[in-house]
C-alpha cells in the first residue's frame, strides 16, 4: 500500500456518515479499500457523498467484519451473498439519516496505483487512476449523471483521460473497449444525464476531442450499456 497519507475532505460527508467514519477503522487491518462515488469525494470534495462502497482482492469474511465491526449488528442487511454484503446503518440521532455501507471479495480486475491511507489511520483510499478507470468501465454499464460528474471532476483535477484509459483496458480486459466508453463520455441522451451541466459536458467533450480529434461527431449515437450486477 501506499505510504502517502491522504487528508480527506470529510466535510463532504453528512453528519451519519462523519459518526461512523471512526467506526470503519477496522477495515485497514482487514485490507479492504475504498472505492466508488465517496472515495473520489474524499479526494476531491467536488460533492457530497451517502455511502461507503469497500472491496478487497481476498475472500469475503462476514464473520470477521462483524467482529471487528460490532455495531454492523445493529445494522439491516440489504443484500448478501459469498463475496458481497450490503448494509443499512440506522439513524443514530433525529435526522433520519441512514448510511449504505456495502463490502465485496474476491475482486479480480487488480490495480494500478497504489492506495493511500488517510492521515487519521482510518481506511484505505483508492489511487485517483484506478477510480477512473473503474468509473470508465461503469459508465459502460449504466447511464447516471452522478459518474459523469464524478469523471469530469477527476479530469479537471489533473488526472489523463488517455491513461485512464489504458489502465481500464489493463484492468478489465477483454471485455472493456477504450472507444466505446469515449463514445459513452459524449453522449448525454440516456438515463438521467440530460441533468449534466454545461460545464460537465464541456470538461469530458474536451477530453475526448484531446484523444479523438476534432472529427468526433456533434451528436455521437447511442451506447450499447451491459448491465450490472452490482
Amino acid at each position: 500500500m501506499n505510504d502517502s497519507l491522504l487528508v480527506p475532505k470529510t466535510d463532504i460527508l453528512p453528519p451519519a456518515q462523519r459518526r461512523l467514519w471512526p467506526l470503519l477503522a477496522p477495515t485497514l487491518s482487514l485490507g479492504y479499500v475504498l472505492y466508488g462515488g465517496t472515495a473520489i469525494a474524499l479526494r476531491l470534495g467536488h460533492r457530497e457523498s451517502v455511502d461507503f462502497d469497500f472491496f478487497t482482492e481476498a475472500r469475503l469474511s462476514q464473520d470477521a467484519l462483524y467482529d471487528r465491526m460490532p455495531f454492523l449488528n445493529e445494522t439491516e442487511v440489504v443484500k448478501q451473498s459469498r463475496d458481497s454484503l450490503t448494509v443499512m446503518v440506522p439513524p443514530t440521532d433525529s435526522s433520519n439519516q441512514t448510511v449504505m455501507l456495502s463490502f465485496f471479495g474476491e475482486i479480480s480486475f487488480g490495480r494500478f496505483g497504489e492506495p493511500s491511507v488517510t492521515h487519521d489511520g482510518v481506511l484505505y483510499v483508492a489511487s485517483m487512476i484506478d477510480l477512473l478507470a473503474t468509473k470508465l468501465k461503469v459508465i459502460l454499464q449504466r447511464a447516471e449523471s452522478k459518474d459523469y460528474r464524478a469523471i469530469a471532476a477527476i479530469l479537471e483535477a489533473g488526472t489523463d483521460l488517455a491513461r485512464g484509459l489504458v489502465v481500464a483496458r489493463s484492468m478489465f480486459a477483454p471485455t472493456f473497449q477504450p472507444s466505446e466508453s469515449l463514445r459513452a463520455l459524449v453522449f448525454f441522451e440516456d438515463g438521467d444525464l440530460v441533468n449534466l451541466s454545461e460545464g460537465n459536458r464541456s470538461i469530458l467533450v474536451k477530453a475526448v476531442h484531446k484523444i479523438q480529434g476534432e472529427d468526433l461527431e456533434e451528436r455521437p449515437g447511442p451506447v450499447s450499456r451491459v448491465l450490472s450486477g452490482k
